[in-house]
This record gives C-alpha cells, sequence and structure tokens, in this order.
C-alpha cells in the first residue's frame, strides 16, 4: 500500500555539539509522534565537533558544508516535500552556509520552514543596508517558528509574513516538586556550557561581594569547557579566596545532571547569550529558583513571578537579585510552586510534539 503520509525534510544541527538547539533537533528525530506522521528525511547541518568551534571558520567546514549543500540538492532533486524545515542561525559563515540552503530549496520550487532558535536579525542589519537586503530576500516566501511572540521583533523589519509560535519542550523526568527550601547553606547551580556570553564569571563577582558581606551559600559549577577553561575559572576562585565556597564540577549527564537539581537550592543563568533556555526548562521542573536576564523569550519561562527576572546583566543586578532570594524563604516556595506547575501545563517534550505536528499538518494552535 502506498504511503500517503507528507514528506518532510530535516535539516538541522545534530550532537555533538550538545547545545540547546541540537538537543532540540535530537528531540525531533528521535519523535515517535512526527516519524510516524510523517515521511521524514533528515540532514545534519553541524560543522562543528566541540563548543569551542561554534564560531570558528576552517578547512574542514567548508569541505563539510558543500557535502551538506550537495546532499540537500540531492534529496530535493529526488522528492517533493511538503516542508524543508530548517533551523537558521543568523550570523557569520552560519547563516551564509543556512542561506545557501534556503534560496537552494526555493529553487526547486519547495516551502523552507526556518525555526528560529536565536535572536541577532536586526542587531546584525541596524548598521548595513546590504545585510538588511540579504536577511529580506532570504526571508521571501518562507514560512518562519520563533520560540516566543517576544522574538517576532527581531525579524519584523525583513519579514512581513505570519509567524508560527513553537516553545522548547524537554523530557519530563521528575513528575514531583522535589524542590528542598530547608537547606543551609543554600546550593547555588550553575548549569551549562562554560561560556562567557552566559555570565559565569559575572556570577563569581557577585557571590564574591555576597561573600564579603557574610551571605552563606554554597555554588556548584557544572559544564563543560567552552571559551573559559577549567584552569581559568581556578585560578580566578583562588584569587578571590572563594575556594570553600565554590567546587568545579565539569560536566553532567542524565541522573547525575538530574541530581544536581534536586541539590539546588537556586539556579543561576545571567546570560546574554541564551534565546530561551533548555536549563532553565530542566530547573523549573524540580522547582528550582531561577534568577537569569530579561532578554530573548526568557520572560515567557519566569516572567510573572515564576523566577527572578534581571532588569540589566551586570554584577549590581545579579547580587541584588541573589540577596533577594537567599533571604527570602517564602518568595523562594512561591516560585517553585508557580515554575514547576508551568513547565508541566506548557514544556513538556509531548507538548512540543504536538505543537509541532499541528504545524506541519497545517493546524497549528499558536500562530501570529
Amino acid at each position: 500500500m502506498k504511503n500517503t503520509a507528507k514528506k518532510i525534510l530535516f535539516i538541522m544541527q545534530f550532537p555533538p555539539p550538545i547545545h540547546g538547539v541540537s538537543v532540540m533537533n535530537d528531540i525531533i528525530r528521535n519523535s515517535t509522534l512526527i516519524n510516524s506522521k510523517f515521511q521524514c528525511d533528515y540532514i545534519n547541518l553541524a560543522t562543528a565537533k566541540n563548543i569551542n568551534d561554534l564560531q570558528k571558520n576552517s578547512f574542514f567546514k567548508y569541505i563539510l558544508t558543500l557535502k551538506i549543500i550537495s546532499k540537500s540538492f540531492y534529496k530535493m532533486l529526488t522528492n517533493r516535500y511538503e516542508y524543508v524545515y530548517i533551523t537558521i542561525f543568523p550570523f557569520g559563515f552560519s547563516f551564509i552556509k543556512d542561506s545557501i540552503i534556503v534560496l537552494l530549496v526555493r529553487f526547486f520550487g519547495q516551502k523552507p520552514l526556518l525555526h528560529l532558535h536565536t535572536y541577532g536579525f536586526r542587531e546584525n542589519s541596524i548598521y548595513s543596508k546590504f545585510k538588511k537586503k540579504y536577511y529580506t530576500f532570504v526571508f521571501k516566501n518562507v514560512n518562519v517558528i520563533c520560540l516566543s511572540p517576544l522574538l517576532i521583533e527581531d525579524i519584523s523589519h525583513i519579514y512581513k509574513g505570519k509567524v508560527f509560535i513553537l516553545p522548547n519542550g524537554i523530557p519530563q523526568v521528575n513528575f514531583k516538586n522535589t524542590y528542598n527550601n530547608e537547606q543551609n547553606p543554600i546550593n547555588l547551580l550553575y548549569l551549562s556550557n562554560l561560556i562567557k556570553g552566559k555570565g559565569i564569571l559575572l556570577i563569581i563577582d557577585a557571590i564574591d561581594r555576597l561573600n564579603k558581606k557574610g551571605i552563606n551559600f554554597f555554588f556548584r559549577i557544572v559544564g563543560s569547557e567552552g571559551d573559559i577553561k577549567y584552569s581559568q575559572l581556578t585560578e580566578l576562585i583562588k584569587l578571590k579566596g572563594l575556594e570553600n565556597k565554590v567546587i568545579i564540577l565539569g560536566p553532567k549527564f542524565g541522573n547525575d545532571k538530574y541530581d544536581e537539581f534536586k541539590n539546588a537550592g537556586i539556579f543561576l543563568l545571567p546570560s546574554n547569550y541564551d534565546t530561551f533556555g533548555l536549563v532553565l526548562l530542566e530547573a523549573m521542573q524540580y522547582g528550582v529558583p531561577c534568577i537569569s536576564s530579561n532578554i530573548g523569550g526568557i520572560p515567557d519561562l519566569i516572567g510573572d513571578g515564576r523566577g527572578v527576572l534581571m532588569e540589566n546583566i551586570s554584577v549590581d543586578e545579579l547580587e541584588l537579585c541573589l540577596n533577594k532570594l537567599l533571604t527570602d524563604k517564602l518568595l523562594r516556595q512561591n516560585i517553585s510552586h508557580k515554575s514547576f506547575d508551568y513547565y508541566i501545563s506548557n514544556f513538556t517534550v509531548n507538548i512540543f510534539e504536538s505543537r509541532l505536528y499541528n504545524i506541519l499538518s497545517g493546524n497549528p494552535d499558536l500562530i501570529v
């Protein structure tokens, strides 16, 4: 019997390296719902093997890019797809590579569906007429997915069509709020790659101030090296006399990672880098109160009393927010309940898959 299910070609980054976009794409690739309802083909768009390589150009990347373009060309030459789903990045060589794929899809008269996992189109084109014109050309006759309505403004100057809203979702591994509000000292947790833009150095400066004021806490750092190395971080911790207050644990996965959330009192991500923050969802499903930046789609996660949003990304603001949570047990408890309930209602992987299925089948439940 002939398979009449719609064909979808997914061109997107898969791990390694492990980061928010590749994790979400892996969820799609392994989704029983998506793969049972559609005829799915997949092409790996990644050209980096580790976090440090993401923003670097190399001969290897150029060769791999040619292979990706060739595979895409062959797939579209031999198949007719309902959608060609592409995760597109707004900067540098990555955008050039991604835009060539988009134009190739349009050349074959097929439908590009661009999923934007980050922001930067407006900032990157505000001082360049050429970039704005090229962005506008690339975004012509496409469909767009954003993680949050808050991110639409980033493309409103280059794209006037409808935008599907598809928030991220993660597998539910914790079905009951297990937050421990009786810790003494309270465990502060950072769990992400060690990248300057994610605010790890900002945290060190803020806790140094709190430590000098005699405020009790313990800070656990979990993550792989990025543009910050363990040796640099260790040296900084020693310089500030925080050896008894801070521990660097390296990357953790699976149950080891979940144990960190179970034992966390406050989660910290003072980032100017993250758009939505899967790690914030992971903290929320354990009811851990979060402090993060008022950027991208993050207010959709921890706004309205579900966490603490920093008004600006600075040491002063982070110190203020941290002090507020460390000294207010009732506030931590209220945030814990609200954030856990909000995760369960909006951001499980099942909800994500259902929303994506609705978009691909032509029945989106979230559209602007």
